[in-house]
This record gives structure tokens, C-alpha cells and sequence, in this order.
């Protein structure tokens, strides 16, 4: 059937001008064949042999009965097999719901139920996990595990049944590439939908962002149901890159595999970045071949120079999100630089910073940070209350407060959702983490409201101090007297250990955990 067009616009040229990551992965497979694509503690695939493994599964799920639109859940920590579920479901045109392996039973359950997956496709690290909501998942008809496990089809054998045959094209740019599910850490998780375009944008802009070529390997410790892990693939496959999968982030290990594979490349996140600095096995490889990092500067900004500047690697201090990409504006810091906390745009983006009403706020005025552009989520799964609010205006609100400086640059102030209320003033815990975060003894800072009688709110901040440093809560207090204004500084203060931090997948700190913790007289400031 025709459809209306602009005069002068040909209507056959949408779909001729169509892009998807599953081009993405064949073109890889086509012109880097013979180069290793998938690396892990015990073996190697090239490209070639990626495509061969992908294909199979691809013609095992048609073999099944899958078909274009369907969805299929992952239930695994990084390994190559969920690669290839990437590869071949986006060739088939179905969808990926990545499941977060962090979450409760409770919440995998409303997940599960919310997306209503066909087939899911678990390691076998994770069937305890998955036999909890298993018998209320009905809908699942075929139980895949990556490992021998009773009960479970086994997924090298079914590969090994199949054909290497590359399945026909299908797949279009609108369709679903995959659904990635939001932290969760202030309600239920929500399930961003992200599409073939969409996800072949990210891949664009990452490699073109950090220059990547196929001399490039990426440390894939983070999941691959997280935006900064899934997208790293995609940017490292369309480069022709390596891509090495760690079943968890044991930093000894990246040492191991970074200077083995000569590894380029990786996030470096709270919870992972102070092993990194602080492993002793370190100085006991060749970690030269490391260019640069991305993470989160503004709570740990010393931590940031000190980790730079051993191993002399620039740092992507990155904003971005599931719903837009993790590469939304970036700073960048050289070795043993601090952080300046202003971050670039990148490209394909436009950002607007505005005011509860959508008007542009003034150079350095906050406000929410509004994008429109092509690697935007296509919205939350059958939620239109959810998308409208969302996406209302015509652009996707990130919930996010930034400023943006005459130079066209842009500083995060913090989530609107962390914002304290306290004694009618409004404290940004970014603001006050940033500062606290620049006392030399510390490691890493998180600051968050808790309750007072008689300031409504009260500020509070967690810290974790540098191994062999100290210093007292007079010490800190002092420091924040000295440079913030009376109603931000902390009025508690809590030291905690590295290891006592609640943390996400990928290391974000649990806020609402931190704030459960009892609050005593010996925490409080004078």
C-alpha cells in the first residue's frame, strides 16, 4: 500500500535508507572473519567462528518456531553465548529481554510477567535463580540453559544439531532489539525498550567518540543487560575490536586478560575502580595497552587522579542512561588530572536544560535535562502512563538536573528524585559529594536526605576513607564549614567500610539502603 508522503519524497526510501545492528554484526562477520572477536578466561572466537555459532542458534529458534517480533529473556552473567543471543536474535528480529541477574526472585517474577518471553536462555550459574519463577512463567516453552543442567534443553547441543546456514534479513530498524530494565532502586524496574536503530546509533557514536579501531579491545566485566556493557559490544563490533566477557569483576583477572589481549579500554565504576587502584597483582603485569576509562568523577574525584595517573589512561567522566544511551555528554581528564565535572555533548544529540514548564534555562541556571535523537529508547513496554509522562513535550526527560555553561558544556547538579528539602532550602547531594569528594583520605562519598524534626530533612554523608588514611568527623565537618554554605553541610556524618556499601550491577550505590541505616549520636556534626 502507499503512504502519504512530502511532495518531492519517494516512499520506498525509508526502508532503502533503514539501519540495524543486525547489519552491524554481519558486516563484522563479513570483513574481520579471521580476527578474534570474543575472548574469555579459557578460549578465543573469531569472527568467523562467532558467525557459525550465531547462525546456528538463530536457525535452532526458527527450527523452534520463533519468529520476527517474538521475545526471548537472557538470564546470564557475561559469557560468549549471550553474545551470540545478541547476534542472532537481532537476525531473526526478536527481541532480547535482559534480565538483571541482581534482582530480587520477587522482581524477576514482574518482569517476566510484564514481557511475557517465549523461551529464555539461562547460564547455568543461574538456575537456582530461575527455578524460583519458573512455575509461574507459563508462558516460557522452551527452558535453554548455556550448561548441562537437568531439566533444561542444553544449548551446545542444540547448536551442534543445527546448520550454519545465515539466516535471510528481516529484521527492520523500528523492531525491538532488546528491553533493558531500569535499576529499580526507587520502585519497581522499568522495561526500556530499545530498537535495532537505536541500538546501531550507540554503537556509531561510542566508536566515533572514542576513536575506536580494530586495535581496540573492550574489559567486559558489566553485564550485558546494562547499557554501558551491551553498547561496548555493539561499538566494538562494528570496529572490528575485541571484546573479552568476565564472569564477574574480579580485577585480578582484567589484569590478566588486559595484558594477554592487549585490552584497550573499560567503565570503571564505583566499587570496581578502588580494586582496580588498590590490587596488589597489578604491578605484576603489562598493562600498557590501557588508553582510557568512563565512570562517575564527581563522587570520587580524587580517586579518579589517583587511578589516571598510575596507570596513565585519560577518563570519560560520562553522563547517560538506559533510555538514551550511556554516551550522552562526556568530560574528559588526562593522566593525574582532576575532573573538571563539565562534560561535552556528543554528537546526534540535542539537549535542552529547562524548567518544570519546557522553558530554556539561562547558562548556568539548573534544570532538567530534556534529549531528542536518534538512539532515544522507543519507550517503557506497555506503559503509556509511564511514556507519556516520559516523553511528554516531544522530548524524553532524563529526570536528571544538569546546567549548562557559556562554553556549551554541561555540569550534573544531580537526579531531581535525590534532591533534599531542608529547612526550606534545596540541596543537591552531587554539590556537596563533589566537595567532600576532594578531602584528600577520601575514597568515595554518597550524600542523601534523611529524616529531621526539625529541619524536615537533614543532610548526611557516607564515607569510605583511602586505605592506611583517617580522619575524624571533626576533620570532615571542618572541611565542609569552610567551603559550603551552612544549610548543606553534613549534620551526620558515617564512615563505612568499602565492603559495607549496598551497591547496583554496575556499582551505583543503593541510596534507599544507605538511608535505612540507624543514625547515632557519634554521627552527628556540631
Amino acid at each position: 500500500m502507499m503512504t502519504d508522503v512530502s511532495p518531492g519524497q519517494c516512499n520506498v526510501a525509508p526502508l532503502a535508507s533503514d539501519i540495524t545492528i543486525d547489519g552491524i554484526f554481519r558486516r563484522a562477520f563479513r570483513i574481520f572473519q579471521d580476527r578474534v572477536a570474543v575472548t574469555w578466561e579459557d578460549g578465543q572466537l573469531t569472527y568467523g567462528e562467532l558467525r557459525a555459532r550465531s547462525w546456528r542458534l538463530a536457525n535452532t529458534l526458527t527450527s523452534l518456531g520463533y519468529v520476527r517480533g517474538d521475545r526471548i529473556a537472557v538470564l546470564s552473567e557475561p559469557r560468549p553465548e549471550y553474545i551470540e543471543a545478541y547476534v542472532a536474535l537481532s537476525a531473526l528480529g526478536i527481541t532480547v529481554v535482559a534480565l538483571n541477574t541482581r534482582l530480587h526472585p520477587d522482581e524477576l517474577q514482574a518482569c517476566i510477567e510484564k514481557c511475557r518471553p517465549s523461551a529464555l536462555l539461562v547460564s547455568g550459574s543461574l538456575i537456582g535463580l530461575a527455578e524460583q519463577f519458573r512455575p509461574n512463567a507459563p508462558e516460557i516453552r522452551n527452558w535453554i540453559s548455556f550448561d548441562s543442567t537437568a531439566g533444561y534443553e542444553n544449548y551446545g547441543e542444540l547448536l551442534r544439531k543445527s546448520q550454519e546456514d545465515e539466516p535471510p534479513q528481516v529484521a527492520e530498524g523500528s523492531d525491538i532489539h532488546n528491553v533493558l530494565f531500569t535499576s529499580g532502586t526507587t520502585g519497581r524496574p522499568k522495561a526500556a525498550t530499545i530498537s535495532q536503530q537505536a541500538a546501531a546509533v550507540r554503537a556509531l557514536r561510542i566508536a566515533q567518540w572514542f576513536s575506536l579501531s580494530e586495535r581496540d579491545g573492550f574489559v567486559g566485566w558489566l553485564p550485558l543487560f546494562h547499557c554501558a556493557g551491551n553498547e561496548s559490544l555493539y561499538a566494538t563490533f562494528l570496529t572490528g575490536g575485541v571484546y573479552a566477557t568476565l564472569g564477574r569483576a574480579d580485577v585480578a583477572t582484567m589484569f590478566r586478560i588486559i595484558e594477554r589481549d592487549r585490552l584497550t579500554w573499560t567503565l570503571l565504576l564505583p566499587g570496581v575502580i578502588s580494586n582496580f587502584l588498590n590490587e596488589p597483582s597489578r604491578i605484576e603485569h603489562d598493562l600498557s595497552s590501557l588508553r582510557f576509562a568512563v565512570g562517575y568523577a564527581n563522587m570520587m574525584s580524587q580517586l579518579v587522579a589517583r587511578v589516571t595517573e598510575a596507570f596513565h589512561i585519560d577518563f570519560y567522566d560520562a553522563f547517560g542512561q538506559s533510555e538514551t544511551s550511556y554516551l550522552v555528554a562526556h568530560g574528559r581528564s588526562g593522566p593525574g588530572e582532576m575532573p573538571s565535572l563539565r562534560k561535552v555533548p556528543t554528537p546526534l544529540m540535542e539537549i535542552r536544560i529547562v524548567d518544570d514548564d519546557m522553558n530554556d534555562q539561562p547558562i548556568g541556571t539548573p534544570g532538567e535535562c530534556v534529549i531528542r535523537g536518534p538512539s532515544l529508547m522507543s519507550g517503557y513496554f506497555e506503559d503509556d502512563k509511564a511514556n507519556a509522562e516520559v516523553f511528554r513535550g516531544g522530548w524524553l526527560h532524563t529526570g536528571d538536573v544538569l546546567q549548562q555553561e557559556a562554553d556549551g558544556s554541561l555540569v550534573f547538579v544531580d537526579r531531581k528524585r535525590y534532591l533534599i528539602k531542608t529547612g526550606g532550602e534545596n540541596v543537591y547531594p552531587a554539590e556537596v559529594e563533589s566537595i567532600i569528594a576532594q578531602h584528600p583520605a577520601v575514597e568515595e562519598v554518597c550524600v542523601l536526605g534523611v529524616p529531621n524534626t526539625r529541619w524536615g530533612e537533614a543532610v548526611k554523608a557516607v564515607i569510605v576513607l583511602r586505605s592506611g588514611h583517617s580522619a575524624p568527623l571533626s576533620e570532615i565537618d571542618d572541611w565542609c564549614r569552610k567551603r559550603l554554605s551552612a544549610y548543606k553541610r553534613p549534620r551526620y556524618i558515617q564512615f563505612l567500610l568499602h565492603e559495607d556499601i549496598p551497591r547496583s550491577t554496575t556499582g551505583k550505590v543503593i541510596r534507599q539502603e544507605l538511608a535505612k541505616l540507624s543514625i547515632s549520636y557519634d554521627q552527628e556534626t556540631s
